[in-house]
């Protein structure tokens, strides 16, 4: 196993899903680059597991449109994944170098549901044919959580750069021996494992920073409807200025009420399709932004301790990676929010002072645990219900289980390792239908009334 680099954990993306929307448009754009000189004149794509059952509402298809179409995540344009998918979709063609190859998405992407003999849920096939329809060239590509995306031959065999997966309990010691912080480790790992020197690290935090302050105004300014057919109203704007001009005592702390509401604005953000920032998916993406923000308004920190944070929850990020996994396809949603919340912790808890061994990896451990089993059950398809506030609950968790964790003296008896072992065994025992397929849990009441509330009276209620 190899630990990944903490840039492959936080990044720039596009909602509204990690694994269903950015995975399927980098697969897109790295086999746009690979047809280059190879004969052919039709694409086809086809789309396995649960990229077949939820990826409508995902936008997956308009993102393998997109990435074919030659969109660009950090390209400065006003182009969207929609507008260059609609573009294609007129055209019925893309350009590769100095040719044009036909590819419709309507006709050429297809849509096969089943896990039968595919290698990982999200599961995704391009093919080249030429004009007598025999293949020319054909990839297949797994979409493994986060955005992270590799071709089957790669998981097969050679050889990868990267941290050699070490647990968290080695950092530990490492740190202690070495009198390290956890940021401090992470710089000399990355720049050991992938040759990224500190400046440069540095700088990449920073940015990434802005982009998650930058999609949490976004979501406090947006108003209106999401799309997809739910018809959710945005709501972060109004909670916000409701909260501001409220007079009555909260039952939760002012900073923990902001948290919440800073992770639905970004979570509505990335539900509407915009920019958000992987943490450690799209899914999940805003409980890190959430409690960092909370943190620094509440003990006016300065910029750069954010991005010493970032690299605390990037590492917890990295290592879930490593020992488990972040995809809810495979594990659920303990692997998403889950996930989050413990990098959120974490970050906070480095933040507010904590040992490394018994407060930093207690919090961790904490927001985890209770997390367990949680099940991806996303209704209709889309990255709504119940996830904007599972967001929402994961950033207060993340600061519960900070402040239990300042507050605890010594080791804890379970250590975050143990808990990502038992996330990863709970997520392979977790049936199909409760991740990221729509076809269990909330995804599965069949009839909402007009308010979006079950009928529980036509579907029964246990007691």
């Amino acid at each position: 196993m190899i630990l990944p680099s903490v840039l492959d954990v936080l990044k720039p993306a596009v909602g509204p899903s990690s694994s269903h929307t950015l995975g399927p448009l980098r697969a897109a754009e790295d086999f746009l680059a690979r047809i280059d000189g190879v004969p052919g004149g039709r694409i086809e794509v086809v789309l396995y597991g649960s990229l077949a059952q939820t990826g409508r509402g995902h936008l997956t298809d308009v993102a393998i449109a997109a990435g074919l179409g030659g969109y660009r995540m950090n390209e400065a344009s006003d182009r969207t994944i929609r507008t260059v998918h609609d573009a294609v979709s007129e055209s019925r063609c893309i350009l590769a170098g100095d040719r044009t190859i036909a590819f419709a998405p309507s006709r050429d992407i297809r849509f096969d549901p089943s896990f039968a003999g595919v290698p990982h849920p999200n599961t995704l096939r391009f093919t080249l044919r030429n004009q007598r329809g025999e293949i020319t060239l054909s990839r297949v590509y797994l979409s493994v959580g986060g955005g992270r995306v590799v071709g089957v031959s790669s998981v097969k065999g050679g050889r990868r750069s990267g941290v050699k997966a070490v647990s968290m309990k080695h950092v530990i010691e490492t740190c202690r021996r070495r009198r390290l912080s956890l940021a401090d480790w992470v710089l000399d790992a990355e720049h050991t494992g992938f040759g990224h020197s500190r400046a440069t690290l540095m700088f990449s935090m920073a940015d990434l920073w802005h982009r998650m302050r930058s999609s949490v105004r976004a979501g406090l300014r947006h108003r209106g409807i999401l799309p997809g057919g739910l018809g959710l109203a945005r709501r972060a704007a109004d909670l916000h200025d409701r909260h501001q001009g409220s007079l009555q005592a909260s039952l939760l702390s002012d900073h923990a009420t902001r948290a919440s509401i800073y992770a639905i604005a970004v979570a509505e953000e990335n539900a509407a399709g915009g920019a958000v920032v992987t943490a450690p998916t799209c899914g999940s993406s805003g409980v890190v932004p959430a409690c960092l923000l909370a943190v620094q308004e509440l003990r006016d920190l300065d910029d750069s301790r954010i991005h010493e944070a970032l690299l605390v929850a990037g590492l917890v990020g990295a290592a879930a990676i490593a020992k488990a996994s972040i995809a809810g396809a495979l594990v659920g949603c303990q692997g998403e929010i889950g996930v989050a919340s413990a990098m959120a912790a974490a970050a906070a808890c480095f933040l507010l002072g904590g040992d490394v061994e018994a407060q930093i990896d207690r919090a961790a451990e904490t927001a985890l645990e209770h997390y367990l089993g949680l099940t991806c059950d996303p209704v209709g398809g889309l990255v709504q219900i119940p996830c904007i506030e599972r967001n929402a609950a994961g950033a207060v968790s993340a600061l519960h289980a900070a402040e239990l964790a300042l507050l605890s003296g010594g080791r804890d008896r379970v250590s975050f390792d143990a808990t990502l072992e038992a996330m990863h065994r709970t997520g392979l025992d977790m049936p199909s239908q409760y991740k990221e397929t729509a076809l269990g849990g909330l995804a599965a009441i069949p009839d909402l009334d007009r308010d979006g509330i079950p009928d529980l009276e036509t579907h029964g209620t246990s007691h």
